[in-house]
């Protein structure tokens, strides 16, 4: 048996989260033991599955930046004795954890880069310093470098080091759309007749609902039959209900929250919109087009997510107004169900990234 750490720094319902439950359900596990370790563990959609599929489960301190994780995770290291550890990481520092297992005596570590920026904050010029000194401190530690983006790689392993990329796989057929599908949410939602325009993500700053309200508010005008469809949960919930209501278009916003049943909700849409600041790749953004709906995304989004010729990026400098009139007159793809197949032929079918990571994990 192989035993495999995947280390995250927190365990919560986000892209990387829903990567890693659709690789490792999609993947052979036999001969695998495969542990989840993360700082701290919240409530998230994807742990019971895979609990169910025998994944193990380790919190460490509970809080991200106690220096108690660090030696929580040399004990648990000592335990396990670990052929693998493979680290999810948003910045440098994390990479402090390989170079505990480095120390250890793991043979296997994997750095696996998946953001492109540091959030904006009061301390963010103070974290980008760490961040930049970590990069060189830790630069060594790691026997493999992954990415998800090129942007990706730059950001956590600088402009010339060797790293390989790693597409965020999805079971494509699980999105491919289903029109009677569509039609029962719809009714659900009560969205008959409307123009359906939608968003997958944490809200938060980083996803930039925010501007997608100010967007919305644009579409609203032009076209009083329309809806924005908002998927996810995050600490910007309270702030973004607040600007709903003081734009007037709170009847016509829904908060749906976390789901299992993301697929049926991209159904549902007619134009997802992707204003993120920044994406390690914008996983949300391949689902969508999987879904056969036509995005339309920031160029904070890396180039590896556009797949489908329904897909296009506009600057988020060019305006809520620019926005609106581009979620308005984005062209329907028509044979929506086809777009799966796009998406499948570039590589990011789980099937096959799954057995990509597994076949580096086990040689």
């Amino acid at each position: 048996m192989k035993r495999v750490c995947i280390l995250c720094e927190a365990w919560e319902s986000g892209g990387i989260e829903s990567f890693l439950c659709n690789t490792l359900l999609a993947m052979d596990r036999s001969e695998l033991e495969i542990d989840i370790v993360a700082a701290q563990i919240g409530d998230s959609v994807f742990t019971e599955a895979l609990k169910n599929a025998g994944v193990r489960f380790q919190e460490l301190f509970g809080t991200l930046r106690s220096p108690q994780n660090a030696r929580l995770f040399s004990a648990l290291l000592a335990e396990r004795h670990y052929d693998v550890v493979h680290l999810n990481a948003y910045q440098a520092l994390s990479l402090q954890y390989l170079k505990l297992a480095q120390e250890a005596g793991v043979p296997i570590r994997i750095a696996h880069s998946h953001n492109t920026e540091l959030r904006d904050s009061s301390t963010r010029i103070l974290k980008l310093a760490i961040h930049n000194w970590a990069k060189r401190a830790y630069g060594n530690v790691m026997t493999h470098r992954w990415a998800c983006s090129a942007p990706a790689a730059r950001f956590l392993f600088g402009e010339t080091s060797e790293w390989a990329f790693i597409p965020n796989g999805i079971n494509v057929e699980r999105f491919r759309f289903d029109p009677a599908g569509r039609e029962e949410v719809r009714t659900e939602l009560k969205l008959e007749g409307k123009l359906v325009v939608g968003n997958v993500g944490r809200l938060c700053w980083q996803k930039n609902q925010a501007f997608l309200l100010d967007v919305f508010k644009e579409v609203q005008q032009q076209c009083h039959a329309s809806a924005l469809l908002l998927v996810g949960e995050g600490e910007a919930r309270g702030e973004l209900e607040a600007k709903a209501r003081a734009l007037g278009i709170e009847n016509c916003v829904i908060f749906y929250g976390t789901t299992d049943r993301v697929e049926q909700l991209y159904w549902a849409m007619d134009v997802f919109a992707f204003p993120s600041r920044f994406e390690g790749l914008g996983i949300a953004a391949v689902e969508a087009q999987a879904a056969g709906l036509p995005v339309i995304c920031s160029d904070g989004v890396p180039s590896e997510t556009m797949i489908t010729e329904w897909a296009r990026k506009l600057s988020r400098s060019a305006g809520a107004g620019s926005w609106a009139a581009a979620v308005q007159n984005m062209k329907n793809p028509g044979n929506r169900a086809a777009s799966a197949d796009a998406v499948s032929a570039t590589g990011f079918d789980v099937a096959v990234v799954a057995k990509e990571i597994r076949n580096l994990w086990v040689r």
